[in-house]
C-alpha cells in the first residue's frame, strides 16, 4: 500500500492514466445535498488564497495491465462519487466558456478538454476518457464528454436528462451561471487535496479497505457491501464475467433500478439471512456482518466456491421476487396463492415463502404439499388480521417455522405435517391460528370498514364466483363503500327504513361486513337516496353485491343476512387446517426442528461433546472421507480447509472428491468416529 497527499486536479490529469469504476461498484448516486456540500467547500477554499482543503481519500488498485496505447487503468475502490462529481463540475465550467467566452477567466475550454482533465487527448476508445463509469452511466458520460470536446452545446446525449449525471450537471450549471466570479471555482478545484492510496495487486485486501472507507458522501448500503464482497476477490476480467453471469440476473430479478434498487436488495438480503439463520434473530444494522458470517462459516469464500454461493443467492432472489410480487411463471395455481399472500402485505411471511419455494424446487415435498402450506399460510395471515391478533407475535413465530421446515427437509421428514403441526400446536397462544368460532365471530361483529383487509376479503370472495375477478379488483381503482350510506341519519328516506330508533340502528349495522361492497367510483355517496345507492352498486356488476340489489329494502335484517353469507364463504375459502391429533401430539412432544436449528457445532465443542482431534467420518458409504476437529472447534478437511458449519464442511468435502451430490445435511452425514453417533444425534442429546 502506498499513500500520499495529492492535489486532486494533479491526480486526475496524470498522463496515460484513467480511472475505472469496477462493475461491482454502485452506479453514480450522489444527490443534490452531497453536490452542494462539495460546491460550498470548493467556493470557500477558492476565496482563501493559498489555503488547501482536504477532501478525503481516493483508493485505487491497478488491474495488472497496461493497454496497447500505454494507458494504465486504475480501479476506483473508494472515491468514485467525488471524482465523477468533479468531472461534472469541470464539464459545467467548459460549457460556461462556450456560452460566455474565456476573457478574464483563469481557465479555458481547451485546458479542461485537452489538458488531461477529461481526456487522454491522443488515445482512442475507452483509453480516451479519463474516467470510465459502470453500467448505463458509462455510455451517457462518454457521450457527454464527446459533446463538450466537439463544442456541441445543443446536442444532449440520450438519457442524460433522466440520469443522476444530468441532474447534477444541471445543478452545477445553474450555480456557475449565478456566480459573479467563476474563477473562484477553478481556484478552489486547484486547492482540493486528497490522500491517494494505491493498493498492490495480490498484496492488499481491497475489501477491507472498502469497508473501512466512505468517510464522506453517502453511506454504503448493504447492497454495495454484499456486491463488493462477492465480486471483489476475483481478478478484474473475472469480475466482469461474474457480474454478467450472476449479479446482473439478480438485479433484473429484483426488478428495480436506481435508488430503489438498494432498498430492494437490502430487504432481499435481510430475508435471505432470516432463512439462513432461522430461528436466530438479527438487527437491520447487523445485516452485512451476518451476511459475512454466513459466507465465511460455510466456506464459500475459499477456493472458487463464491460462484456456488452466487448461484444460491441468484436462486433465492427469484424466490424473493415471487414472494414479494406474487410472481411465478410455470404454475398458475401456485402463482395465484403467492399473489394472494403478497396482497395481504405481511412482510414477515416472505422468508417463509422463500423457504417453501426452495423446498419445492429441491423436490423435498410435492406440489400438493406446497399448495397446502401456502393456502394455510394465507388463511393464517387473513384470520389473524380479522381477529386482531397481535402482529408482533408472528415476527418470532414465522422464523421458527422456517427453521422447522428447514430441519425437516434436511432429515427428509414430512414437511407438510411438521408445518401444520407447528401452526396448530400454537392453539391458545398469541401465535394461534384463530378457530372457526373466533374467525366467524369477528367477521360478524367487528368494524369491517375500518379493517384494512376488507378490500382483499371481498375481492377474494368475488374471485371465487368469477375466476380472475380478484386480480381486477385488487389491481384497479376499486375501493370499499357503504351500502347504507354514512350520511343515512340525515336522509329522511333512510331514517324511515331504519325504524323507530334510526341512530341506534345505524350505529349497529353501518360498519358491518354485510353493508360493504366494492366500487370503482371515485367517491363514496354519503348522503343519497336508496335509488342512487342501488344504481352505484349495480354499476359494479359484482356477484358479491347481488344480495343488495335483490333485497326489497336495506335495513338491519338483509345486512345481517349478507354478513352471515359472506362469513360462511370466508370460512370455506380460508379453512382451518386438518391434522390428526396423533401427528400433532408427536410433533408437539418432539420439538426437534426448533432444537436442531438452535444448536451450532461451536455449542457441541463448548460443551465437550466433540473435542480437539476427534475424527469425523462420512456416514455415506458412497463417499468415504474424514475430517478432524481443531483446537478452536472447527472442522478441518484433509486439504486443510476449515469450517464452522457441518453442512458447509460436507458440501466442500464432496467437492474435493468430485462428487456432484448437493443439498446433503452435514449434521446427518458426519459421524463421530467409525460407527459412532451422527452430529445430529449428538446435538439432540445436548
Amino acid at each position: 500500500m502506498d499513500a500520499n497527499s495529492r492535489k486532486i486536479m494533479g491526480l486526475i490529469s496524470e498522463m496515460n492514466m484513467r480511472f475505472v469504476v469496477p462493475v461491482y461498484q454502485r452506479p453514480y448516486s450522489w444527490g443534490e445535498s452531497q453536490c452542494v456540500q462539495l460546491w460550498d467547500d470548493i467556493l470557500a477554499v477558492g476565496r482563501k488564497r493559498g489555503v488547501p482543503h482536504f477532501t478525503g481519500s481516493i483508493v485505487t488498485i491497478q488491474d495488472g495491465r497496461m493497454s496497447d496505447q500505454g494507458v494504465t487503468p486504475l480501479l476506483l475502490i473508494d472515491g468514485q462519487q467525488r471524482i465523477t462529481t468533479i468531472m461534472l463540475l469541470l464539464i459545467a465550467l467548459a460549457r460556461y466558456t462556450q456560452r460566455h467566452g474565456e476573457k478574464g477567466l483563469p481557465f479555458s475550454r481547451d485546458e479542461i478538454v485537452q489538458g488531461g482533465y477529461l481526456t487522454n487527448r491522443f488515445r482512442t476508445g475507452d483509453d480516451h476518457y479519463k474516467l470510465t463509469l459502470s453500467k448505463n452511466d458509462k455510455a451517457i458520460y462518454q457521450a457527454l464528454v464527446d459533446t463538450v470536446e466537439a463544442a456541441e452545446l445543443d446536442k444532449e446525449p440520450q438519457g442524460l436528462a433522466a440520469s443522476q449525471l444530468g441532474r447534477n450537471l444541471a445543478l452545477f450549471e445553474r450555480r456557475v451561471e449565478a456566480l459573479d466570479d467563476v474563477g473562484s471555482v477553478w481556484a478552489g478545484l486547484q486547492r482540493l487535496e486528497v490522500v491517494s492510496i494505491s493498493l498492490a495487486q495480490g498484496a492488499d485486501d481491497p475489501q477491507v479497505i472498502f469497508e473501512s472507507m466512505n468517510s464522506t458522501g453517502k453511506d454504503l448500503s448493504t447492497a454495495d457491501l454484499v456486491r463488493n464482497f462477492v465480486l471483489m476477490g476475483y481478478p478484474v476480467a473475472e469480475q466482469r464475467d461474474l457480474y454478467a453471469t450472476y449479479w446482473l440476473p439478480i438485479e433484473r430479478t429484483l426488478g428495480v433500478a436506481g435508488a430503489s434498487y438498494d432498498d430492494a436488495f437490502d430487504d432481499f438480503v435481510r430475508c435471505f439471512l432470516t432463512v439462513a439463520n432461522a430461528p436466530e434473530p438479527f438487527t437491520e444494522q447487523d445485516a452485512y456482518p451476518a451476511f459475512k458470517r454466513h459466507v465465511l462459516s460455510r466456506g464459500y469464500a475459499s477456493g472458487d466456491r463464491m460462484k456456488v454461493f452466487a448461484l444460491r443467492l441468484k436462486r433465492f432472489a427469484g424466490y424473493y421476487a415471487s414472494a414479494v410480487r406474487g410472481e411465478m411463471t410455470n404454475d398458475a395455481e401456485v402463482t395465484a396463492l403467492l399473489r394472494h399472500i403478497s396482497w395481504l402485505g405481511v412482510h414477515a411471511s416472505v422468508p417463509l415463502v422463500m423457504e417453501l419455494l426452495d423446498g419445492y424446487e429441491r423436490k423435498d415435498f410435492s406440489r400438493r404439499d406446497l399448495l397446502l402450506m401456502l393456502g394455510t399460510l394465507e388463511a393464517l395471515l387473513l384470520r389473524r388480521a380479522v381477529c386482531d391478533c397481535e402482529p408482533s407475535a408472528l415476527e418470532g413465530f414465522l422464523p421458527s417455522l422456517v427453521a422447522r421446515v428447514s430441519a425437516t427437509r434436511s432429515e427428509e421428514g414430512n414437511v407438510a405435517q411438521v408445518f401444520l403441526a407447528a401452526i396448530l400446536n400454537e392453539e391458545g397462544t398469541p401465535r394461534r391460528f384463530p378457530s372457526d368460532a373466533e374467525f366467524s365471530h369477528a367477521l360478524r361483529t367487528r368494524d369491517m370498514f375500518g379493517f384494512a383487509g376488507t378490500h382483499y376479503l371481498l375481492a377474494r370472495v368475488e374471485g371465487r364466483h368469477r375466476p380472475g375477478a380478484d386480480e381486477e379488483l385488487m389491481a384497479g381503482s376499486w375501493t370499499v363503500e357503504h351500502v347504507l350510506p354514512v350520511g343515512a341519519p340525515k336522509v329522511d328516506e333512510w331514517r324511515a327504513v331504519l325504524g323507530e330508533n334510526p341512530e341506534r340502528a345505524y350505529e349497529e349495522v353501518v360498519e358491518a361486513l354485510g353493508n360493504l361492497v366494492l366500487t370503482n367510483a371515485t367517491f363514496d355517496l354519503q348522503e343519497c337516496s336508496m335509488a342512487a345507492k342501488r344504481e352505484r352498486v349495480a354499476a359494479g356488476e359484482l356477484a358479491t353485491s347481488a344480495a343488495v340489489l335483490e333485497a326489497p329494502r336495506w335495513d338491519a335484517e338483509p345486512i345481517a343476512a349478507r354478513t352471515e353469507e359472506l362469513a360462511a364463504e370466508a370460512l370455506d375459502l380460508w379453512p382451518m387446517p386438518e391434522l390428526a391429533e396423533e401427528a400433532r401430539s408427536a410433533y408437539r412432544a418432539h420439538g426437534r426442528a426448533a432444537t436442531a436449528a438452535s444448536v451450532s457445532f461451536a455449542d457441541l465443542f463448548a460443551a465437550g461433546v466433540v473435542e480437539m482431534d476427534d475424527v469425523l467420518v462420512s456416514a455415506n458409504l458412497m463417499y468415504a472421507g474424514r475430517a478432524t476437529v481443531t483446537s478452536t472447534g472447527k472442522i478441518m478437511l484433509a486439504n486443510g480447509e476449515m469450517f464452522d458449519d457441518p453442512t458447509a464442511a460436507y458440501e466442500r468435502f464432496l467437492g474435493t472428491i468430485g462428487a456432484a451430490a448437493g443439498g446433503l445435511n452435514g449434521w446427518l452425514y458426519w459421524r463421530k468416529g467409525e460407527g459412532g453417533p451422527t452430529l445430529d444425534e449428538l446435538r439432540m442429546k445436548l
